[in-house]
């Protein structure tokens, strides 16, 4: 006994070269680094405020900024590869 065949439905062809391209990758990346700027901004001030400049605050505020900048260098990087 052979199952029957089942055919999919066509779907419709998205052209998703208008959402998939560098200049909105850039625009995407520069929203994400002005809203991350004001957050960071926020914590180094009640890190520094609050923290009394201990230095597990100083090690977390240095880890935290390098962190940054390497995520945000590797996002560019990637976009420019793209």
């Amino acid at each position: 006994m052979q199952s029957p065949l089942f055919s999919l439905p066509a779907l419709p062809d998205i052209d998703l070269s208008l959402f998939i391209n560098k200049p909105v990758f850039v625009a995407i990346l520069v929203f994400f680094f002005v809203i991350y700027t004001i957050i960071s901004s926020v914590l180094m001030y009640h890190w520094s405020s609050y923290g009394m400049r201990s230095a597990g605050v100083v090690i977390g505020e240095t880890i935290f900024v390098l962190v940054s900048l390497a995520l945000f260098t590797v996002a560019g990087l990637a976009i420019n590869y793209f």
